[in-house]
C-alpha cells in the first residue's frame, strides 16, 4: 500500500471516486456528500500527521459507515487521536514561537474590538482585558491573597483551538490569588462570587506576556472559562 502526505492524501480521498474529474452536484444529498467529504479532507491536513497510509483510510471509512465491527477497541482509537490532536497543537504552538510580535498585536486589537462590538454581554476591565458573566454565583466575592478553588477551561485566542482544562483531567485547583498568577487572572478572580462562572478574554500582555511559561510560547493571548467554587479565610 503507498504511504503520502496529508496534501496529497486529501486531494486522493476526494477525486479518487470519480477518476480525477471533478463530479457535478446534482441535488442536496449531493452537495452534503460532497461538503462532508471536503470537511473531512480539510481536517486531515490540519491534524499534522504526515505519514498516513491513504488505502487503509479510505477502507475504515467504508468499513464504519457500513456498520461494521470495531477493528480496534476504545483505549487505542482513543490514543490515536489523542495523538494526532497532540501533534496539532505541538505544531500551532511552534507556529506561534515564531509569531511576529506586531501582528499578533494587531490581530489580537481586531478580536477584541470585534468582541466588545458584537458581544452586548461582554465587559471590558481597567486592566485592558475582557470579560463575560457566564453564570453569577451568590457567595462571597474573592480578594486578593485569598485561598480559593476553582476549575476552568483555557482556548488559544486566536484559534479557538482548546489548551487545557482541569474537568476531567484533575481535581480543581486550590491556590491563592496573585501567588503566583498571571496578571489578567489575578484581577479577574476578584471580580468573581463563589459560584460564578466567567469567560475571561486576556491579551498576551495580561496573559504570559513576551517570554511565555513552559511549553506557552510568548505573545499568546488566551481565553479562560473559569468556575470559582469555594472561598477560604484562613
Amino acid at each position: 500500500m503507498k504511504r503520502i502526505t496529508i496534501p496529497l492524501m486529501a486531494a486522493a480521498l476526494m477525486l479518487s471516486a470519480c477518476n480525477n474529474k471533478t463530479p457535478k452536484l446534482n441535488d442536496l444529498n449531493d452537495t452534503l456528500s460532497w461538503a462532508l467529504g471536503e470537511n473531512f479532507a480539510l481536517t486531515l491536513k490540519q491534524s499534522q500527521v504526515t505519514d498516513i497510509n491513504e488505502d487503509l483510510v479510505i477502507q475504515a471509512l467504508r468499513h464504519t459507515l457500513a456498520d461494521n465491527p470495531k477493528l480496534i477497541d476504545d483505549t487505542t482509537y482513543f490514543l490515536a487521536i489523542q495523538y494526532i490532536i497532540n501533534q496539532q497543537q505541538q505544531a500551532n504552538r511552534q507556529q506561534q514561537q515564531t509569531a511576529d510580535p506586531k501582528k499578533v498585536a494587531t490581530d489580537q486589537e481586531a478580536y477584541l474590538a470585534n468582541l466588545e462590538a458584537n458581544n452586548p454581554k461582554v465587559k471590558k476591565h481597567p486592566a485592558g482585558f475582557y470579560y463575560e458573566v457566564l453564570r453569577e454565583g451568590k457567595g462571597p466575592k474573592a480578594n486578593y491573597a485569598q485561598r480559593i478553588k476553582f476549575d476552568y477551561r483555557s482556548y488559544l485566542m486566536l484559534t479557538g483551538e482548546p489548551y487545557d482544562q482541569t474537568y476531567g483531567k484533575r481535581e480543581p485547583i486550590i491556590h491563592v490569588i496573585g501567588n503566583p498568577m498571571f496578571p489578567g487572572l489575578i484581577e479577574g478572580l476578584q471580580l468573581m462570587n463563589a459560584g460564578s462562572i466567567y469567560r475571561f478574554y486576556f491579551p498576551y500582555q495580561l496573559a504570559f506576556g513576551e517570554h511565555g511559561s513552559g511549553d506557552i510560547p510568548g505573545y499568546t493571548p488566551f481565553i479562560y472559562e473559569v468556575e470559582l467554587h469555594e472561598l477560604y479565610n484562613d
